[in-house]
């Protein structure tokens, strides 16, 4: 696990910028956080990076919204706040947002918890103040060092936990 002081937003939009390099299909990333911790302003600008033009929308009442980045990887955006656990998660079209050739970010992941494989990267935001996040990063060891390192070239402030013995995220 890393974690990372993110002191405005500009910082949130620096660390987007060193994830959407990072990541490469297939990928399930979930963003989990209270209200107002960043999370969909995280995912903007991951997709911006990756080559999304015109408008981004959130997808709190549709539930998903589906991009295409610059090199034609399908980019899904997903925010499950709306939906609930049981019959409404059992019945979304999980397969049609998952898939080789796809990144899917997952807002408010635990609605489809029973349904969605394991994340190949979590990221949790949380208020620090009015104006600065902390953010946690779970990933396998190797992104995990490659994001700490694109974050300290970025200028972020970087703290990284050991992991339980074996390698496992404690």
């Amino acid at each position: 696990m890393i974690g990372l002081a993110l002191a405005s937003t500009a910082q949130t939009r620096k660390l987007a910028r060193v994830l959407a390099v990072r990541l490469r299909p297939p990928a399930l990333v979930t963003v989990e956080g209270d209200l107002g911790t960043g999370k969909t302003t995280l995912v903007r600008e991951i997709l911006r990076a990756r080559g999304v033009r015109g408008a981004i929308t959130s997808p709190s009442f549709t539930l998903a919204q589906s991009y295409r980045g610059r090199e034609g990887e399908r980019l899904h955006h997903l925010d499950l706040y709306r939906l609930s656990r049981g019959v409404d998660a059992e019945l979304f079209a999980w397969d049609d947002y998952l898939g080789e050739d796809a990144i899917t970010f997952v807002e408010w992941p635990a609605a489809g918890s029973d349904a969605l494989p394991p994340a190949d990267v979590r990221v949790e935001l949380e208020h620090h103040t009015p104006t600065s996040r902390l953010a946690r990063l779970f990933g396998d060891e190797r992104f995990e060092a490659d994001v700490a390192a694109g974050a300290e070239e970025a200028r972020l402030t970087v703290t990284r936990e050991s992991r339980a013995p074996g390698g496992e995220r404690p």
